[in-house]
């Protein structure tokens, strides 16, 4: 409710009504791309004077900043003194999203905008010790920090993305800390349960970091920049080194009680490990032919499956096959708008994607679209960056006391 409107009215306590109208103008300008003081007026619904006082305070603060008008064509240029335009200063602030993985950490930095600002990442020993690993994040994000020529003081917001943790409303879990069931055996990294990985992670970088699971931040990368972008309920099924899945409802990341929504992998009837230890099995007997290296197991298996090696064939589709079982489970649950592809496995083109849908077709009460991921490797580490921005901006337009 702004200011003007409160004074004749059942009213309060004047300061936070100022505190909700700055929070209102703050909103609007984050939503638009600028604004004349006449459509801040509008917006946030105050007089001019009011309205004058709210975009003098931004300008103080640093969060907004005169700019250049749009571009008009000259036919809609009225006469007289031109309106000033104001713009939300996307530099007032930067976030950062980690990636730490099995075989890589990545950091990507960007401005309170979205627009990224650096990437820096680094391949690793799957077999890395816990201490080393998170030493190495830390000296990945400070990397791409120095990139983008900032510091530590200049990052508002960092979020993080682990295998196999999860985040829950009372602090981060290994799966197998439950309390989501008995006798479990899920992907993760070496050493990661016996380590404060926020803890050190926020001592490293000498500011808070918030830590979830890596595919359901994955899924938040592919609504914000990626193949789903249009869309708001959404299905994301993770196919790389393991497979896991995520779901997305009117566009949040749908946690559940504990941290645990999407971990159908958890289900053994579904078969997900097994398939998983096959294809790595297949991608470890065509690196020894091939003298490869770890970690590009099934970039080997799509390549071999492309030359038609039947074997590989059968092993990609069973993988897929399995993979759409999940995913039909969660889509009979959720009924989402599409389901997404994404993963290393996802790169694999026709050779995983069609099996993936024939599959998902028979067991679903109604056609559900599939994309494949345009994200890449990327995912982990920019969903976990719009996990720090989202955060920080609802820091900004939070109103203490309302």
């Amino acid at each position: 409710m702004s200011q003007d409107r409160a004074a004749g009215g059942r009213m309060g306590d004047s300061s936070l009504l100022r505190r909700l109208n700055l929070a209102a103008a703050l909103g609007a300008f984050l939503e638009s791309e600028s604004l004349t003081l006449r459509e801040l007026r509008a917006i946030v619904g105050v007089s001019r004077p009011t309205a004058e006082d709210l975009l003098a305070e931004l300008l103080t603060e640093g969060r907004v900043e005169e700019t250049t008008p749009p571009r008009k064509p000259s036919s809609a240029r009225g006469a007289g003194r031109p309106a000033r335009y104001f713009r939300f200063r996307a530099e007032s602030g930067y976030v950062a999203g980690l990636d730490i993985g099995a075989h890589k950490a990545m950091a990507v930095v960007s401005d309170l905008r979205g627009n990224t600002l650096a990437t820096h990442r680094v391949e690793l020993d799957p077999e890395l010790p816990g201490p080393d690993r998170v030493q190495a994040a830390v000296d990945v994000a400070r990397t791409s920090w120095a990139q983008a020529r900032l510091g530590a003081d200049d990052i508002t917001g960092i979020a993080c993305g682990v295998t196999g943790l999860l985040s829950a409303a009372e602090g981060v879990h290994d799966v197998r800390e439950g309390p989501v069931g008995s006798g479990l055996a899920p992907y993760s990294l070496p050493g990661f349960t016996e380590l404060d990985v926020t803890g050190e992670l926020s001592e490293g970088l000498g500011r808070p970091v918030t830590v979830a699971n890596d595919v359901k931040l994955a899924a938040l990368a592919e609504h914000w920049k990626g193949a789903a972008r249009e869309h708001r309920d959404i299905v994301y099924m993770f196919a790389g080194h393991r497979a896991g899945a995520g779901v997305l409802i009117d566009g949040q990341v749908h946690q559940g009680r504990h941290g645990a929504a999407g971990e159908i992998g958890a289900l053994p009837m579904l078969g997900w490990e097994a398939a998983v230890d096959r294809l790595h099995a297949r991608g470890a007997a065509l690196a020894a032919e091939q003298g490869a290296g770890p970690g590009r197991e099934g970039e080997l298996v799509i390549a071999s499956a492309a030359r038609q090696d039947p074997e590989s064939l059968a092993v990609l589709i069973e993988f897929a096959e399995v993979l759409a079982r999940g995913a039909a489970v969660l889509a009979l649950a959720v009924d989402p708008e599409v389901v997404v592809l994404g993963g290393g496995m996802s790169r694999g083109g026709a050779i995983i994607a069609e099996p993936f849908r024939r599959e998902l077709a028979k067991l679903t009460l109604v056609p559900i679209e599939v994309l494949s991921s345009t994200m890449g490797a990327d995912s982990v580490a920019l969903g976990a960056a719009r996990m720090a921005l989202d955060t920080v901006l609802a820091e900004l337009l939070a109103v203490p006391g309302s």
